[in-house]
């Protein structure tokens, strides 16, 4: 199979969406499949041009057997709805620009959001005269909407005839979530085109049980201290000023430490609302290497997910996965209707809070800090949610056996 994938995140990006393209685009190269990627140059979480790609206008490589075609997009440079058009936009326009230099092809995967790489995809599969299929990661309107990004106008109307436009023709839509397959449905997707996969977790690559790795001494984070760690983007949706009120009320428990990993659109204020409050407890943490993030997990005894009280159907954070491998429990304030929220509840493995609720997180937090016994059980229920659920080469098969069978 020849595959061209279009996408906004690939590696090195280590956050988000990235790992699972990358992920299945090198599985799929090393089964012999020739893979071609039409992205941009790594931006996320930071939002900035990683600093090996900064000056460049295009650039292919090669990346484990993965040939790579990158070119420069529209950046935006604040959180408005008209800047993320022009971003979603500039990345539909480049792939499809790649797409149509790249000759031999026998199947073309969109993932979204953007809707614009659907787009993208449907022209590209009339012009090459080959099947498409489109992978689902975000319900990128109905986040938009929740974030208050997007209302009930004309751009809406826009939006949502470019979704059902790049869904029409599709051979197939593979989506993350049942949740997510419900929402396509009642918008008109045949149930015979719709395919709920998940994504997946290589929880061999989790060590739980070494705990003392050096990660704590690193960030100067006391070995005794119960550590409540949030990885990954620091944007709107985590909304962790929320994160930072619960750490203001836990400051007279010294025994508690709050460690925030990553970056993103929000860190700067939040690093700034830190100082303000005077917050000890907290420690903002670069984000790791992959070959890291093992070590930083183990050095956790909580895990924190935070999102914004809006957020229902729209998103699954990326690391909620992650979490549970690492076999330690999760805090989750979020929606109770969430998709995050319900795959906790699934795998009996955390606990749920009312997001935007610093005292319920505070709470909550110190009554896990309580129960060392009970926060060993949540751990290992995740873990073993996700070895049954979420193996990675179970499911890295099925994903081949799905775009083989799209060829048809």
């Amino acid at each position: 199979m020849k595959l061209l994938l279009l996408c906004m995140n690939y590696a090195p990006e280590r956050t988000g969406i990235a790992p699972f393209t990358t992920d299945l685009t090198e599985y799929l190269a090393r089964r012999g499949h020739e893979v071609t990627v039409a992205t941009t140059f790594p931006h996320y979480p930071e939002w900035e041009t990683h600093a090996d790609y900064r000056g460049k206008w295009s650039a292919q490589e090669t990346r484990n057997g993965v040939t790579i075609q990158r070119r420069r997009i529209w950046l935006p440079q604040r959180a408005t709805t008209l800047q993320r058009i022009l971003y979603d936009t500039s990345l539909g326009v480049i792939t499809l620009w790649a797409g149509l230099r790249t000759r031999a092809v026998d199947l073309v995967l969109a993932v979204e959001p953007p809707i614009q790489a659907g787009v993208a995809a449907r022209i590209l599969a009339q012009r090459k005269r080959v099947p498409y299929v489109v992978w689902v990661h975000d319900l990128a309107l109905e986040a938009a909407m929740s974030m208050g990004m997007m209302r009930a106008n004309r751009a809406l109307r826009w939006g949502q005839a470019l979704e059902q436009w790049s869904h029409a023709r599709a051979q197939k839509i593979i989506v993350i979530s049942q949740g997510f397959a419900e929402n396509l449905r009642r918008k008109g997707v045949p149930s015979n085109k719709l395919l709920c996969l998940p994504n997946w977790v290589n929880a061999q690559a989790m060590r739980p049980d070494e705990k003392g790795n050096g990660f704590r001494r690193t960030y100067s984070i006391r070995q005794d201290a119960l550590l409540v760690l949030h990885s990954g983007n620091m944007g709107v949706k985590q909304n962790l000023e929320n994160v930072l009120q619960a750490a203001v009320r836990l400051k007279r428990h010294s025994e508690i430490a709050f460690a925030l990993v990553g970056d993103g659109s929000q860190k700067n204020r939040l690093v700034e609302m830190a100082q303000r409050e005077g917050l000890d407890n907290v420690r903002f943490i670069p984000l790791q290497p992959r070959q890291e993030l093992a070590h930083m997990m183990a050095a956790a005894d909580i895990l924190l997910l935070n999102q914004h009280p809006d957020l229902v159907e729209a998103v699954i954070p990326s690391k909620l996965l992650t979490y549970m491998a690492a076999a330690r429990p999760i805090v989750i304030a979020a929606h109770p209707d969430s998709e995050a929220a319900r795959q906790v509840q699934s795998a009996a493995c955390g606990i749920r809070v009312a997001p935007n609720d610093p005292d319920a997180l505070a709470q909550a937090i110190v009554s896990l800090a309580a129960l060392p016994a009970a926060r060993a059980a949540l751990g290992e229920r995740g873990r073993a949610f996700v070895e049954k659920n979420f193996a990675r080469e179970r499911l890295l098969q099925m994903y081949e056996s799905v775009l083989l069978d799209s060829l048809n």
